[in-house]
């Protein structure tokens, strides 16, 4: 018989367990090192869900899970480039399938640190105030790093669409 916990962990991990992969995996450019820390991720969820009691804060708090266990992936192993086609985000809609890629793409050559802030705000659709705290920069920080992305982005994407 399932306790609640078990019960509260399968709900968990049935509704992250596809963004904490792609996560990971814009994260870290490599597929095998994404799934090795989505394992972990879900790992540290299960041993500390009961620590949890406001299931508003599930998601940044994975997030941050995935950050931390993310940046401890890159600080002990070395990556590999994967093919963009394997890690554009779903919740990039544009017309073309070739512009989600260009997307990817994008976002892939940002340093990590544009990178993170990005992936969370965009794709995780965290505050700015939810990121603050999980990377611990100040939320003035976050707004630069946020306007710098785009920018380069955008320069980026410009670029590519001119060639």
């Amino acid at each position: 018989m399932r306790t609640d916990k078990q019960r509260r962990f399968e709900g968990v991990y049935a509704e992250y367990k596809d963004i904490v992969l792609k996560l990971a995996l814009m994260y870290l450019k490599d597929y095998q090192l994404a799934e090795d820390a989505a394992q972990e991720v879900f790992f540290k969820v299960y041993k500390k869900l009961g620590t949890l009691h406001d299931d508003d804060k599930i998601k940044p708090w994975i997030s941050k899970i995935v950050v931390n266990t993310c940046k401890n992936q890159l600080a002990h192993k070395s990556r590999r480039e994967i093919p963009s086609e394997d890690v554009y985000p779903d919740s990039v809609k544009t017309d073309n399938f070739d512009d989600q890629i260009t997307i990817a793409d994008a976002i892939q050559n940002l340093e990590l640190e544009l990178r993170e802030v990005v992936l969370l705000f965009y794709y995780q659709e965290l505050s700015r105030a939810q990121i603050s705290s999980i990377l611990k920069i100040p939320e003035t920080t976050v707004d630069y790093r946020l306007r710098t992305a785009r920018k380069k982005l955008k320069n980026f994407l410009k670029e590519d669409y001119n060639e």
